[in-house]
C-alpha cells in the first residue's frame, strides 16, 4: 500500500468515527441541556470538511505532471491546509458569538449526566484518531495528514474541556451551570490558536517558504560525502504541499570532463533521494572547483554555514 492509499485509509476512518461522534453528540448536548457538548459535536461534524479536503488533496497531488502543470500537482496539499485552517477560525467565531450569547441569557440548566460519559467517549476516541492519523503522516512524510491529525487532537481537547465544564456545573448545582458556556469561550480560544498556527504554515508553504533548519542541515549532510564533490554553493530548499524540492551549486574536481561531472551529480542526488523520501526533486547545478567559483555563502570540507539559510527560499 503506497503513501497515498494509506493517506486515504485512515482518512476514510476518520470520516466514519467523525460523523458518528458528531452526530451523537449534539444529539445527547441537546437532550442533556449541554451547550459545551453541542458545540463539541459541530466541531466533530467540522473535520468531515476537512476531512473531504484531505481526501480531494490526496486524490489532486497524486497526479502525474501535464502540460499545464509540469512541476506537477503537489501544492494541492498546501491548499487543503489553507482550507482546513480557515475552517477552524471560522468555526472558533461562531462557537465564540454563540458562547456569549448563551452568558448573556443566563441559561442556568444543569447537563444531565449521559453528557459526561459521551464527552469521556469522544476523547478516547478522537485521541486514537490523532495518534493513528498522525503516525502514519510520519511514516509517509505527509504534512497534509500531521496537519489532519492535530485536528483530531483539537477535538480531543474540546472534548476533555467540555467534560470538565459539564463535570463542574454537575458537581457545584444550578447557580454555577454557566460554566458549561464559559467552557466555549475557551473552546473558542483554543481552536483560533490552532487555527492560526496552521493558516500560518498554509501560507508559508503556498510562498516557497524554506524547511526547518533540522531538516535543512541534514539534506546537505549527503553533499559532500560523494567522492569528487569539493564544495557546494546557493543551497536552496521548498515545500511543495507535503514533499520537498532542493537546488543548489555543486562545485567538482576540475579536472573531470562532463561525463564524470555528471555522474558525481547523479550519485549526490541518489543519496539524498534514498535518505529523505520527502524529497521529491533534487536540481544540481555543475560547477568546477576553481578559485572563481567559489562563495563566501558556499560549504566546503563538510562544515556547514548557517549564514546560507537566508538563501534557502
Amino acid at each position: 500500500m503506497d503513501r497515498y492509499e494509506r493517506g486515504r485509509a485512515v482518512t476514510w476512518l476518520s470520516v466514519g468515527l467523525n460523523l458518528a461522534i458528531g452526530t451523537v453528540k449534539v444529539a445527547a448536548g441537546l437532550a442533556g441541556n449541554s451547550r459545551a457538548l453541542v458545540a463539541d459535536g459541530l466541531h466533530s461534524l467540522t473535520d468531515l470538511a476537512s476531512d473531504a479536503a484531505v481526501l480531494f488533496g490526496i486524490a489532486v497531488a497524486g497526479r502525474p505532471p501535464d502540460d499545464r502543470h509540469p512541476y506537477g500537482h503537489h501544492k494541492a496539499a498546501s491548499l487543503v491546509a489553507l482550507f482546513i485552517s480557515a475552517s477552524l477560525l471560522v468555526f472558533c467565531a461562531l462557537l465564540l458569538v454563540s458562547s456569549i450569547r448563551g452568558i448573556q441569557a443566563a441559561d442556568a440548566r444543569v447537563p444531565a449526566w449521559p453528557t459526561l460519559a459521551i464527552a469521556i467517549v469522544s476523547i478516547v476516541m478522537k485521541e486514537f484518531l490523532f495518534r493513528r492519523t498522525r503516525r502514519i503522516g510520519r511514516e509517509t512524510g505527509s504534512r497534509m495528514l500531521r496537519a489532519n491529525a492535530w485536528h483530531h487532537r483539537t477535538d480531543a481537547a474540546s472534548s476533555a474541556v467540555a467534560a470538565a465544564g459539564i463535570a463542574a456545573a454537575m458537581a457545584l448545582g444550578p447557580d454555577w451551570a454557566v460554566l458549561d458556556t464559559v467552557v466555549g469561550i475557551i473552546l473558542a480560544a483554543w481552536i483560533g490558536v490552532e487555527g492560526a498556527r496552521l493558516l500560518r504554515g498554509a501560507i508559508d508553504d503556498l510562498m516557497d517558504a524554506a524547511p526547518e533548519h533540522s531538516l535543512l542541515d541534514d539534506l546537505r549532510e549527503h553533499i559532500l560525502l560523494v567522492d569528487g564533490a569539493i564544495a557546494y554553493h546557493d543551497f536552496r530548499a521548498r515545500r511543495i504541499g507535503d514533499l520537498v524540492e532542493v537546488d543548489f551549486h555543486l562545485l567538482v574536481t576540475p579536472t573531470m570532463n562532463v561525463e564524470e561531472a555528471h555522474g558525481v551529480a547523479r550519485l549526490v542526488k541518489q543519496e539524498i533521494l534514498e535518505r529523505h523520501p520527502e524529497v521529491v526533486n533534487v536540481l544540481v547545478h555543475m560547477e568546477p572547483a576553481l578559485p572563481e567559483h567559489h562563495r563566501e555563502r558556499g560549504v566546503a570540507g563538510g562544515t556547514v554555514d548557517r549564514s546560507d539559510d537566508c538563501r534557502d527560499r
